[in-house]
C-alpha cells in the first residue's frame, strides 16, 4: 500500500514493520525507512519544516547582500 503525505510516498513493504519515506516528484529517492507509517509521517512534518527554515534563510541571507 502506498500513502501519499505532502508531496511524499509512504510505501508499506511490510505491514506494520518496514514503511520506506521517498522524496518528492520527479526523482522520489528512498530518504528514509520507519516502523509506522505515524513515524513516517512524522519525519516527513519534519523534514518539511526543516526545508522551510532552510529555504527562509537563504532568503534572508539573499536579501541581506
Amino acid at each position: 500500500m502506498k500513502i501519499f503525505y505532502r508531496g511524499y510516498v509512504i510505501d508499506e513493504e511490510i505491514r506494520s514493520i518496514s514503511y520506506s519515506v521517498y522524496g518528492r516528484r520527479p526523482e522520489r529517492p528512498a530518504l528514509t525507512a520507519r516502523s509506522t507509517s505515524r513515524e513516517a509521517m512524522e519525519w516527513i512534518d519534519g523534514n518539511v519544516k526543516r526545508e522551510g527554515i532552510l529555504e527562509a534563510t537563504r532568503t534572508l541571507e539573499t536579501a541581506a547582500r
